[in-house]
């Protein structure tokens, strides 16, 4: 039997329980016990407070099921649910380490770094200051490796009678 994901009690958009089907087990999840998912080879484990689920979906699957507002893809294999999150690391080379309120901590990828700072962008306390120290120094470092643009002051056009008349006022009598 094929797997499949349906919504039920949803407000039409994005479910508030999901239905899971893999062969003859049906799981009835809440959206809102959801912590993270996280891919297991052709599966994925599905975390919440009380029990890991092991399904038989993509993560892709359960990223289109989940609310974007909620939930956010922080790297190829693992999607978390925002209300989960208790801290944002800043790493070396642009990438971030998501702590979650249970202790958990996931490594997002350089390639979802902009989802990552809009999550970060979101929480309270000095998470804001935090992204914008780092643009800035980010910006920075891109304008180090460019070079100082040189600013060329430029000259009002000279008409040809000025020219003739300062060259003959420079020559020295003869």
């Amino acid at each position: 039997m094929e797997p499949s994901l349906a919504s039920i009690e949803g407000d039409g958009a994005y479910p508030t329980r999901l239905v899971l089907r893999d062969g003859q087990r049906t799981l009835t999840i809440a959206a809102d016990e959801i912590v993270w998912v996280e891919a297991a080879g052709n599966y994925v484990q599905i975390y919440t407070d009380r029990k890991t689920h092991l399904v038989r979906h993509t993560v892709k699957a359960m990223e289109v099921k989940l609310d974007p507002r909620r939930f956010i893809r922080v790297r190829p294999s693992a999607i978390v649910n925002v209300d989960a999150v208790s801290a944002v690391n800043a790493r070396p080379g642009g990438d971030y380490t998501v702590v979650l309120e249970c202790g958990t901590e996931i490594r997002s990828s350089r390639s979802f770094r902009e989802r990552v700072e809009a999550l970060l962008a979101t929480l309270p306390g000095t998470a804001r200051h935090a992204l914008a120290n780092r643009r800035r120094r980010r910006e920075r470092a891109a304008e180090r490796k460019t070079g100082p643009q040189a600013v060329v002051p430029s000259t009002p056009p000279v008409a040809a009678s000025s020219v003739a008349a300062l060259s003959m006022a420079a020559a020295p009598p003869s």
